[in-house]
């Protein structure tokens, strides 16, 4: 006996293909379609990630970028680091600082360099603010920036 239920009048299982009724033989079952939405599925998926990813590394850019306009000239920034060159966001030291809208910055300057602690809020206009900022220079003393 081969095992064939076709062949011992046994019941066929109801998991097993429907047979093909041309050559006898089970229906080569065609699962590309499914293939195709998972594939699909993931590479939208994938699309939107990346895509909600870029728009929210651009807000944060714009965001700097503003931050460091407003930061540019200000004295006691300028007495201790010198000229400002870089102002790049702390990610991590960002989402540990205490408050909503309170964010850090690692700025660098022709003299110095120190980490930019920053409460701020967006106004009406869509422009950022700064409520209050704090310079930690490398051997950790703290300077009031603003006010």
């Amino acid at each position: 006996m081969n095992g064939d239920s076709r062949l011992t009048g046994a019941p066929s299982s109801p998991f097993a293909d429907p047979p093909n009724i041309r050559s006898g033989q089970p229906a080569a079952s065609s699962k590309a379609w499914l293939w195709v939405l998972l594939v699909g599925g993931a590479l939208v998926v994938l699309l939107c990630g990346v895509g909600g990813l870029g728009v929210i590394a651009f807000g944060f850019n714009v965001m700097t970028a503003e931050i460091k306009e407003l930061v540019r000239d200000n004295p006691k920034l300028r007495e201790h680091i010198g000229e400002l060159e870089t102002v790049e966001m702390d990610f991590v030291g960002s989402m540990a600082a205490d408050g909503d809208d309170t964010y850090r910055y690692k700025v660098r300057g022709t003299q110095g360099s120190g980490e930019l602690t920053v409460k701020q809020h967006t106004k009406d206009d869509g422009d950022e603010a700064i409520d209050e900022a704090t310079l930690r220079l490398p051997d950790g003393k703290t300077i009031q920036i603003v006010p």
